[in-house]
């Protein structure tokens, strides 16, 4: 196991497998109903925060990939975990949401944001708190099974990864087996970072060095 900050993965010890799966199944017993918890009150918090959101007009720029303005738009103080500080409640700076929203709305109707929030997107400041987000640039990695997985065609696999920071470990397990053309069983449960996030520069934005809790079991994922 690497001992530093920001060096390549390396394989996990085969011997040391068991006993970090079972701290894995307790890490999901305690998070899992926590993070649902938070889902749950979102839908709560969102629609009652909205009213009051935030335009920071000084961040306004135009999408990268399609007509319109993107701008950081963010709930107020009380409602912070139910906010998105990276992207807002607009959705991405690409403009993809502003395309696919709902009913052909647009990224600024507010049932848009409403759905941006608390469905697609539930409770995402979570991610900055040390309890439900993985810092890159304070831990180091290692893996058991392969260290590229994806959900696309053919790139399927299994890696179970361990991120350490030397007080508390953060486990991530990542498995697509795909069974057919166009579609794969597809289980994420866990911290999310890749082995290949140790080996970003985040100088620019360190906010993308947190990598979130997720938990995904979809045994009909379209992957193609």
């Amino acid at each position: 196991m690497s001992t530093q900050k920001r060096a390549p993965a390396t394989r996990l010890r085969a011997w040391a497998l068991p006993l970090h799966l079972v701290l894995f199944a307790l890490q999901i017993a305690l998070l899992l109903p926590l993070r649902i918890a938070s889902i749950l009150l979102g839908l709560l918090v969102v629609p009652l925060a909205l009213p009051f959101r935030v335009v920071h007009h000084g961040t306004a720029k135009p999408f990268s990939q399609t007509s319109g303005n993107w701008c950081l738009v963010t709930l107020p103080a009380w409602a912070w975990l139910w906010s998105n500080d990276r992207d807002g409640a607009v959705g991405d700076q690409r403009g993809w949401w502003h395309q696919n929203a709902p009913f052909g709305l647009g990224a600024y109707h507010w049932f848009s944001m409403l759905v941006w929030l608390a469905f697609r997107n539930p409770a995402n400041n979570l991610r900055f708190t040390r309890l439900f987000g993985c810092p890159v640039l304070e831990t180091s990695c290692t893996w058991w099974g392969q260290e590229e997985v994806e959900d696309d065609p053919g790139k399927g696999g299994i890696r179970f990864l361990m991120a350490w920071s030397g007080i508390a470990p953060y486990y991530g397990l990542y498995w697509v087996w795909q069974w057919s053309e166009r579609r794969a069983l597809v289980v994420q449960l866990g911290f999310k970072p890749e082995p290949s996030d140790w080996l970003e520069d985040y100088s620019g934005d360190e906010s993308r060095q947190w990598k979130g809790f997720t938990f995904e079991i979809n045994p009909v994922k379209n992957i193609g």
